[in-house]
């Protein structure tokens, strides 16, 4: 679903999509598979806050992607990455910078097995809105879901259907 929102930047603005998990390779695979066709999409492969910083400033995108918050981490601060006070401190430099430049953000969080968002809940307190996409691995419908929105309702939900793209264009 990020890839395929990054695909509907077209045409405005650079995106920065910044994956501590994956790499680019897998990525482009998704991307592929999807039919993504924006060229100003920006991949990086990194988990150093310092460096995701002046990625941003010297690119200057309309949209930057952090996924996930819980594999980044902050030179400064001394704990392991996706503890309370690395995410905090990531989602804190990560908010600065990019309503410093008016850049919009998405950051995911991982989410455990029975639904929460994984390590500490001190993420939903620091943004905006908080989005939660449910569903089983083997079923074709997702439910997203608004847990918080400083601008809006959360009492709306959103309904989509898993479906392979092959199929869905030749139709």
């Amino acid at each position: 679903m990020i890839l395929q929102i990054c695909d509907k930047m077209n045409g405005e603005g650079k995106v920065l999509y910044v994956s501590g998990e994956e790499s680019i390779e897998q990525i482009k695979i998704r991307a592929d598979r999807l039919g993504i066709n924006n060229d100003e999409i920006v991949f990086l492969g990194e988990t150093d806050i310092d460096i995701i910083q002046d990625v941003i400033l010297k690119l200057n995108p309309k949209l930057v992607i952090l996924d996930s918050v819980q594999t980044m981490y902050s030179e400064e601060i001394t704990s392991s990455p996706g503890s309370v006070s690395q995410v905090r401190e990531i989602t804190s430099k990560i908010m600065k910078i990019c309503k410093q430049e008016a850049i919009t953000t998405i950051i995911i969080g991982h989410v455990t097995k029975d639904g929460n968002i994984a390590g500490p809940r001190v993420l939903e307190h620091m943004v905006d809105t908080v989005l939660y996409l449910e569903g089983e691995r083997y079923f074709a419908y997702r439910i997203l879901r608004g847990v918080k929105n400083r601008f809006g309702s959360t009492n709306e939900i959103g309904m989509f259907e898993m479906q392979d793209l092959r199929y869905v264009r030749n139709k």
